[in-house]
C-alpha cells in the first residue's frame, strides 16, 4: 500500500537524523518527519475504508473519527486518535516555525510514529 511505504520512508529519514546527526535543527526536521509519516499512515486507512485522503492535515483526525463512528476497525484502535491530536497541531511549529528540540523528543516522536504506522498495518493486514 502506497501510503504506508510512504509512511516508513517519512520515518526512516527521521531515524537517520536521530541516530546521526547531533544538532536541534536535525531533531526538529526529524519531528517533523514523524508527523508526516503518521499523517500518511492515516491516509493509509482513510483511503482503504473512506476511499478518500485529507486534503488539510487538520482533517486527518476527523477522518479517523469517521472510521471510528462508522465502525470500520475495532474499537481497541481507538488510542491512535490521540496520537494525531498531538502531532497534527504541532506540525506548522516544527515545519515552519523550526521549534527547537532535543535529541530526547526527536526519539520519542521517533518511536510515537513507529507504534502509530505498526498499528496501521496491523489494522490494514499489511506490511511488517
Amino acid at each position: 500500500m502506497r501510503e504506508v511505504e510512504e509512511a516508513k520512508a517519512w520515518l526512516a529519514g527521521a531515524r537517520h537524523l536521530v541516530d546521526v546527526e547531533m544538532s536541534r535543527e536535525r531533531f526538529t526536521v526529524a519531528v517533523a518527519m514523524t508527523i508526516h509519516s503518521i499523517i500518511r499512515a492515516n491516509d493509509a486507512l482513510t483511503m482503504r475504508f473512506l476511499r478518500r485522503r485529507s486534503t488539510r492535515h487538520e482533517d486527518a483526525g476527523m477522518l479517523f473519527r469517521e472510521i471510528v463512528k462508522q465502525k470500520k476497525i475495532d474499537p481497541k484502535y481507538t488510542g491512535l486518535r490521540k496520537v494525531l491530536a498531538s502531532a497534527i497541531p504541532q506540525k506548522s511549529l516544527y515545519d515552519y516555525k523550526g521549534a527547537e528540540i532535543g535529541k530526547k523528543e526527536a526519539v520519542r516522536w521517533v518511536r510515537e510514529a513507529e507504534r502509530f504506522i505498526s498499528t496501521v498495518e496491523e489494522i490494514l493486514g499489511v506490511g511488517g
